[in-house]
């Protein structure tokens, strides 16, 4: 009800006072001011906010971005400083000679200072994109994810700079690669919210849902290391043909032996077998034989399964969509199970009440003090708690 919102914001900020029934309530006199600050819920086409005329009568100061309001760790081990302190050495074109090490006794111990690492931000995330970033929750994606990847880098023997031809230059390969994935996996909500923009436009709901990116519209190439074998680097992809050359120089480089034999793997037509020890590569970290359900792994399945493990380990929200009963609560049931963490699901529905959500939470987090766990909310857009689980998800408050 907006409009009671709207007589609310009024008697409160032009009166002082408010009441209902028999309640009353009054800003307190003082002689220092008392500061009031309102946040609107953002709506399609800020509808909420249009529907509240007192807010047009208010001052207000317009925010805009600014890398400068980025605030940077001094914390050597922070992404942020995993991220510049490599970014810097490929920005110098130092990568291909140089290590970074950050577990050992010649760990560096100089963080970078926070204007360099902002213009590296800007440099190599951005890219003349900056009109589209409306929050610093995408560079957070971005540094998140590259940093899990370049931590593993560090730790790489395999890919460390004095075990490289000083000729080659595999390093500024993976960077570079590992650059590329991360802005995708930061600006491919960006894309999509362009286009959901685009599609409110439209009234013929075909032409709407046409304009959203769909899964098989992209070819979801990933770079990553692997778990099982931290010392190499896989690619997921769905054609292969559409992969770029300079990732197949990487992968090329990995072989031991005769080269010339060596071709692109193709995940449609691998075995199921081939498919489930790709899937042991990138997920586990022992060797050891585990107790799994059936499951039938195909291509596309294993590239999901990357994106939610990959998402999941630099610490980003992860949104699985499809209709009712396509599997996706099987599909993470089992990676969790290869990944050997714990798994939780609750079953949302319009008439659960804040109460078993919070419980759900609570015995969530017993359950965590033993040892990792994923927690799955089903069917989420019919809950009546939304505020709560976008406070839980996006901001990891717990009310």
């Amino acid at each position: 009800h907006p409009q009671d919102v709207n007589m609310f914001l009024f008697e409160l900020l032009t009166l002082g006072i408010v009441s209902t029934n028999v309640d009353i309530a009054c800003l307190p006199s003082s002689e220092t001011p008392t500061h009031i600050f309102i946040e609107v819920a953002s709506s399609a086409e800020q509808h909420f906010l249009n529907s509240l005329p007192v807010t047009g009568y208010l001052l207000f100061n317009h925010l805009t971005w600014n890398i400068k309001n980025l605030r940077i760790s001094r914390e050597i081990s922070s992404p942020i400083q995993v991220t510049c302190q490599y970014l810097n050495l490929y920005d110098r074109k130092e990568i291909d000679t140089r290590d970074i090490l950050f577990q050992t006794e010649k760990a560096i111990k100089d963080p970078l200072p926070e204007e360099r690492c902002q213009n590296l931000i800007a440099k190599y995330f951005f890219d003349k994109s900056s009109d589209d970033i409306s929050s610093f929750r995408f560079i957070e994606v971005f540094i998140n994810f590259l940093a899990d990847q370049l931590v593993r880098l560090s730790s790489s023997q395999f890919f460390a700079a004095e075990n490289l031809v000083k000729e080659t230059n595999i390093r500024s390969l993976i960077v570079g690669n590992l650059i590329e994935v991360s802005k995708d996996f930061a600006t491919r909500s960006i894309k999509s919210k362009v286009a959901q923009l685009e599609s409110m436009n439209d009234d013929d709901g075909n032409v709407r849902f046409g304009k959203i990116i769909q899964w098989d519209d992209s070819n979801h190439i990933l770079v990553f290391f692997n778990s099982q074998t931290p010392d190499s680097i896989s690619a997921l992809y769905r054609d292969r043909t559409k992969v770029h050359d300079n990732i197949k120089i990487l992968l090329k480089s990995q072989v031991i032996g005769d080269q010339t034999k060596w071709e692109l793997d193709d995940y449609n037509t691998m075995s199921a077998y081939a498919l489930f020890t790709k899937l042991e590569y990138l997920a586990r970290r022992s060797t050891e034989k585990l107790e799994l359900p059936e499951y039938a792994l195909s291509g596309d399945n294993l590239i999901k399964m990357a994106l939610i493990l990959l998402r999941a380990r630099a610490h980003i929200p992860v949104i699985v969509c499809g209709e009712a009963g396509c599997g996706k609560t099987s599909l993470i049931a089992y990676l969790a199970k290869m990944v050997e963490v714990q798994f939780q699901a609750l079953n949302l529905h319009a008439g659960i009440s804040k109460e078993i959500i919070m419980m759900f939470i609570k015995d969530a987090l017993k359950l965590a003090e033993k040892g990792e766990i994923w927690l799955f909310f089903d069917e989420i857009n019919t809950c009546n708690h939304i505020g709560l689980l976008a406070d839980l998800i996006s901001h990891r408050m717990l009310d």
